[in-house]
Formats: structure tokens, C-alpha cells, sequence
């Protein structure tokens, strides 16, 4: 998708659409006046008629004459000026493409009453607004018709629109391409697939490296947990570490694990089937990490960042591993399974301990890691918990700064005796209560006295009720915050 910054004024323009926001309690944007004039007032009329006072995601459209510049003009409501933040610029991006995008190829947006602050994330929104999945249809994909946006403000600079252009169309691409990963279907996308797919996003960029273990490699380098639970599964797994080195030197050094299990079953633990549909997704956390390496490699920031995952299925093939099993983890701790459907934790432990190893001074981790969490913060927010309270900080404001919702949980210290082994140094499961903390704590026990924060992304990670900001399927949460926080450190 194009950006463009246009200094006329967008009454002049030609388009297929002209999009004008309008915040509660305040006038029409003069822009949008000049335009209502040469309607003959059609628009004010029409705002009189309806209900729209400006509250958010209220639209007017309006079909034009045929001889005028544009074909159709929308008026989208922002709600109060004072609540407007980085969220309603995201999720209003995404209506104005709902609602124009299929018929428009250019659209034109007065963006002259809205802080430049949100531009970034507004053109990210337009541009993942248009994204489609489509690739198994026999007819083909719809193919979305919106090429370019332009962009309307004298408040702007050339320069200033510019870097946020470019880096609005890095990060879209690298949250399509994990939309993408995560909507393919399991048959297609196996371990040894995204293990294809991280070498590809190598090759795009020569500050980007790859490096992947087979079976037989991670079994060697004493990756127990890994290969427990991908003993019950035809198709081998694979550990994939793909790095970026920036092309300025850089001491800082960060690590983004993503959980990838890339179809759940529940192994011997086996879910029922309404659970096992949609397990395709639980390797979000793996498609985040190959998002934000892509896109670290157009955008290249002053820091070293290795890209962690642990990619398997969870199956229940002959070998599978067993409740009461006990696997050793790379650190050299020892698990009891209690559960086999507690395996993305499992495969996570190696991982983390990976990351230990390679001397970073941060890591961060994602994964849909627990249903405890969706109960807990419901299907919108991801839940964020560490052990250092900086970082928590950091991936929360970045993840504000973006318009992701999440929200941090405790470390509470007192789950900690429900992970407790009579027979392990950790179980690999606690009590009925706080799932999704303890999941935590058994993670932290593989990060050393590395500051770390997990992000539990099962429940914002992938739709099935869409909404006018979220198509079908896979989101592509945690790509934006994870990328506006690499880019500050």
C-alpha cells in the first residue's frame, strides 16, 4: 500500500473516496464544510436525519454526483476528543477501510483535526485493514482494491510523514505476514514449514541470520522438553533461531521467544473437539517472532534481537510423552508432566533457556499459552507478567502507545508451592486457580536472573466473531508492540 502527504486541500482532490473524521460536540472539519457546500448541504442533511453525534465508529456515507471529484465521501465519527488515543486511531483505520476499502482504490483522509502523533498507527490500521486471507478459495482471493491513501494535513511535515510512513509499511507487512502464518492451516504450515519460512525472512535482509536444529540436533544440544513433546507427532520438530545484528554496532542485546506449536491435540490429554478447532493458532507466539524479524530487517534499530522458537505438534502418535513422565530442560531442570496438554510451557522451557545462554540482557516471550488467561482478561486483552518491574513498564507502554490492549497479572508468590514437584525440581501444571499465573512461574524458572516478561496472547491472537477492526482469524497481535519497543530501546 502507498502513502501519500498531500498539502491541498482534500476538497480538491480526486479519489474514489474522501474520508473526514469528526470528533463528539465539534463541527464538521472545514474541509468537509467546503465540501457539503458543493453538495448543496446533502451532508448536513443527512447528519440531521440520522443519530450521528460524533460517537466513535459512527459513519455518514454519502454517494456524489457523478460529476464530482469523488465518488463517495465518509464521515467517521471519534468519539471525545479527550479519550481519543492510539486504540480509536488503530480500530478507526480499520472502519474507514470496512467501509470504503472495496469499492475504493484511492482514499483520500482530511487528517487536519488529529494529532500526527497517531499517523503511525492510523496508517498501520489502514494497511492492516485491508489485509485478506483467501489463498484456499478455488475463486482466489477478493483481492482488496484500496492501492493508496493520501493524506491531508498542513500540520504534517514532509520528513515527519515520511518516517512514519516507512515504518507503518514495515510493521504491516510483518503483522500480514504473521496473519498469514497463523491463518494457514495445519497440513500445510508443520514445524519443518516455519522453519522454511524463518530462512526465507533471512535471505531478505543482510542483517538477518538463521540457524535451525533438526530432531536429531535438539535432542543432542539437551533440549528435553522440546523433544518430549514432539515424540507423539510424525512431523519433526524443529528449533529455529533467527537473528538480527544491526549495521551499527550495539552492545544491547534482546531475545523474542514465541511458543510454536503449530497444532495442539492435547497429546494423551486429548482435547475434545470443539477445543482442538482453531489449535492451528497456537503457534501466534512463534508467527509474532518471524513478524517482527521481517520487519526489524527493513527498519533496522541499534540493538541485537534473536528471534526463539520451539516448533512442534502436540500429537498422540505411539511414542507420545505421558502424564508422570519427568524430562530434563537444557538448563538441567526437571519436570514432572501432569498434564500433556500443558506442552506449549514445556517446549518454551528450552527455549528460554536457549535465550539465557546466548548472553541477552532482556528477553521477552509470547505465546497463547493458557485458557486461564482468556477467563481472567477475556478475549481482548493479553496478559503481561514479568520479574522486573522496568520491563513490565516498557512492553505495557509500548503496547499503549500502539493500541493493543493488555494488562499486567502478578507473580504471586504463593502460587508458586502449586508447581512444586515431590519427584521434579517444577511441575508442569498447578492448582484449578490462577492458570495463567502460575503457567507464568513455571516459565520464570528458565530465564536465570535475565529481566523477563511473558505475554500470554491467547485470547486477542485470533477472531472468530468479527468486528469492524478485526476480520476472521489471526490478528497479528503483539507484532506492533513488540516492534515499537525494540525500536525504543
Amino acid at each position: 500500500m502507498e502513502f501519500l502527504l498531500i498539502k491541498d486541500n482534500v476538497a480538491d482532490l480526486e479519489s474514489d473516496s474522501i474520508v473526514f473524521f469528526c470528533y463528539e460536540k465539534q463541527r464538521l472539519p472545514a474541509a468537509a464544510r467546503r465540501i457539503d457546500e458543493r453538495l448543496g448541504g446533502f451532508l448536513s442533511d443527512k447528519i440531521k436525519l440520522s443519530d450521528f453525534k460524533g460517537s466513535f465508529g459512527k459513519t455518514i456515507l454519502v454517494d456524489t454526483p457523478g460529476d464530482f471529484s469523488t465518488k463517495t465521501v465518509l464521515l467517521l465519527g471519534l468519539g471525545k476528543k479527550e479519550d481519543f488515543g492510539s486504540l480509536e486511531a488503530f480500530r478507526a483505520a480499520n472502519i474507514v477501510v470496512g467501509r470504503v476499502g472495496n469499492h475504493s482504490s484511492t482514499i483520500s483522509v482530511d487528517f487536519s483535526n488529529v494529532d500526527r502523533k497517531f499517523l503511525k498507527v492510523f496508517l498501520e490500521g489502514m494497511a492492516c485493514g485491508a489485509y485478506e486471507y483467501g489463498k484456499f478459495k478455488s475463486s482466489g482471493r477478493k483481492k482488496n482494491r484500496l492501492k493508496k491513501v493520501c493524506v491531508t494535513s498542513r500540520k504534517i511535515s514532509a520528513n515527519y510523514f515520511d518516517k512514519e510512513a516507512v515504518e507503518a509499511s514495515a510493521i504491516s507487512r510483518g503483522v500480514s505476514f504473521t496473519r498469514d502464518l497463523v491463518n494457514d492451516p495445519p497440513n500445510i504450515l508443520t514445524p519443518s514449514v516455519l522453519a522454511e519460512h524463518a530462512l526465507s525472512i533471512s535471505k531478505e535482509s543482510e542483517y538477518l541470520n538463521c540457524k535451525i536444529l533438526d530432531r536429531e540436533e535438539i535432542r543432542e544440544m539437551g533440549m528435553g522438553g522440546l523433544s518430549a513433546v514432539s515424540f507423539g507427532s510424525s512431523e519433526p520438530p524443529r528449533f529455529i533461531h533467527l537473528s538480527y545484528s544491526p549495521p551499527r554496532k550495539s552492545s544491547k542485546k534482546i531475545a523474542i521467544v514465541g511458543k510454536g506449536i503449530t497444532f495442539d491435540s492435547g497429546g494423551l490429554c486429548l482435547k475434545p473437539a470443539d477445543s482442538m478447532r482453531t489449535m492451528k493458532m497456537d503457534m501466534s507466539g512463534a508467527a509474532v517472532v518471524l513478524g517482527t524479524i521481517k520487519a526489524l530487517g527493513k527498519l533496522t534499530p541499534d540493538v541485537n534481537v534473536h528471534g526463539i522458537i520451539p516448533a512442534t505438534e502436540n500429537m498422540t502418535g505411539a511414542s507420545a510423552y505421558k502424564p508422570d513422565d519427568v524430562v530434563t530442560a537444557l538448563n538441567g531442570k526437571t519436570i514432572e508432566i501432569i498434564n500433556t496438554d500443558a506442552e506449549g510451557r514445556v517446549a518454551l522451557s528450552d527455549a528460554l533457556s536457549y535465550a539465557v545462554r546466548l548472553g541477552v540482557s532482556e528477553i521477552v516471550d509470547l505465546a497463547t499459552l493458557t485458557g486461564a488467561c482468556i477467563v481472567a482478561l477475556g478475549l481482548h486483552n493479553a496478559g503481561v507478567m514479568g520479574n522486573n518491574v522496568n520491563l513490565v513498564n516498557s512492553i505495557l507502554n509500548s503496547a499503549r502507545d500502539v493500541g493493543e490492549k493488555m494488562w499486567e497479572l502478578p507473580l504471586d508468590s504463593e502460587l508458586r508451592e502449586g508447581i512444586r514437584s515431590r519427584i521434579a525440581d517444577v511441575k508442569n501444571i498447578g492448582g484449578r486457580w490462577g492458570g495463567a499465573i502460575s503457567a507464568a512461574l513455571f516459565l520464570e524458572n528458565f530465564v536465570s536472573e535475565v529481566p523477563w516478561v511473558h505475554i500470554d496472547i491467547a485470547g486477542p491472537s485470533y477472531v472468530e466473531k468479527p468486528s469492524d477492526w478485526y476480520q476472521y482469524g489471526a490478528t497479528g497481535f503483539g507484532v506492533r508492540t513488540v516492534v515499537n519497543y525494540i525500536m525504543k530501546r
